[in-house]
């Protein structure tokens, strides 16, 4: 996938202390399970477990998984990269970590990185940037799990989808990130439901 603007990921509220396997470890691949960049707060889900590196093939990681773009009737993960930016010295070849600017950096092609479970009970809220929805909000109070070729993103919707359909969001409020001393682009907050 090419890298999105304006998406970001945050957990607003929610029963982390208490839940040790909402943030998982994984690497995201394409429908053609190539490794590609995904952007912050992209909805995934798990597919197979990674190879624990260095022991024999086959000897899996515990919590180590492949991602993929996921769908309303998935168990979904949003891509929460806790990433900096970097610097390479041309000369020497040392890598410098530079935290700043750092809302809304993508995860990198290949690299393992943190997905947290969506929890749709009700009680989790979540904060997306607005590059994580297909269109703009506008007036509408819904989010829904896109399909096929926006698979991943957040589609705006006036109501409610209709049962059985998997997870969706209320919308709860917008407004801007406030990024250092300047407000950053657009967020919405949503409340994760299952239809």
């Amino acid at each position: 996938m090419a890298y999105i603007a304006n998406t970001a990921f945050e957990v607003r509220v929610s029963n982390h202390e208490f839940d040790s396997v909402a943030n998982i470890t994984g690497k995201f691949l394409n429908g053609s399970d190539e490794p590609e960049i995904c952007s912050a707060g992209f909805l995934c889900k798990r597919v197979a477990l990674i190879d624990n590196e260095g022991y024999p093939a086959g000897t899996k990681n515990g919590n180590t998984w492949t991602m993929q773009a996921g769908a309303a009737t998935d168990i979904l993960y949003a891509a929460n990269p806790h990433n900096v930016n970097e610097i390479t010295d041309p000369i020497s070849g040392n890598v410098y970590k530079v935290n700043r600017e750092t809302l809304g950096l993508p995860i990198p092609a290949g690299v393992e990185d943190t997905f947290t479970l969506i929890r749709a009970d009700g009680t989790h809220i979540y904060r997306f940037g607005v590059g994580n929805l297909t269109t703009a909000l506008g007036t509408n109070g819904y989010l829904t799990c896109g399909t096929s070729t926006n698979a991943g993103k957040l589609v705006p919707a006036a109501a409610a989808p209709e049962a059985g359909s998997g997870i969706y969001f209320q919308v709860l409020g917008s407004g801007n990130f406030t990024q250092g001393a300047y407000a950053g682009f657009g967020y919405v907050d949503a409340l994760a439901l299952k239809a």
